[in-house]
């Protein structure tokens, strides 16, 4: 592995790290202030700020949770993290209108990671939707309307 690819390798870990621990402020330094998502939650702000709020938003939900990074594959500037999330709804998935039920949470999600001059400045997600929202007892169909329409809840207005 070149020494590019283990720096940008161990900037996605210490970006993980961040996410886990809970530390949001420190991931400002490890983003470029443009980077772009191609991910992004919808009627959440763009880029970072977005990923923090929904970040706050499920660890208020599942305040128990917890991500096993399960792979990490590197290739120059893209690094790829495959990880599972698990945890307990706690306070309830307003976005999905679900109250508290203390349903355990058993996810997988892949992040794909793409770094310029030590930062990220693009980035791309896929997690197994289909599987939390089954897990969290939600109605399927009404989170496939508000997929469609882009009209999930901001902070946990119905």
């Amino acid at each position: 592995m070149s020494e590019e690819t283990e720096k940008n390798r161990d900037l996605v870990l210490r970006i993980e790290a961040a996410w886990e621990s809970g530390d949001l402020d420190a991931l400002d330094g490890f983003f470029a202030p443009d980077v772009v998502s191609h991910a992004a939650v919808p009627r959440l702000p763009r880029g970072l700020p977005g990923w923090k709020l929904a970040h706050r938003q499920m660890l208020a939900a599942v305040p128990d949770r917890r991500v096993s990074i399960e792979d990490v594959i590197a290739d120059g500037d893209k690094v790829a993290v495959r990880a599972r999330l698990t945890g307990t709804n706690r306070a309830g998935l307003p976005w999905a209108n679900v109250p508290p039920n203390g349903r355990p949470i058993d996810m997988d999600y892949i992040s794909i990671y793409r770094i310029e001059d030590g930062k990220v400045v693009e980035c791309w997600a896929i997690n197994d939707m289909s599987s939390l929202v089954d897990q969290i007892g939600a109605d399927a169909d009404l989170v496939r309307r508000r997929v469609i329409r882009q009209g999930w809840p901001f902070l946990g207005d119905g």
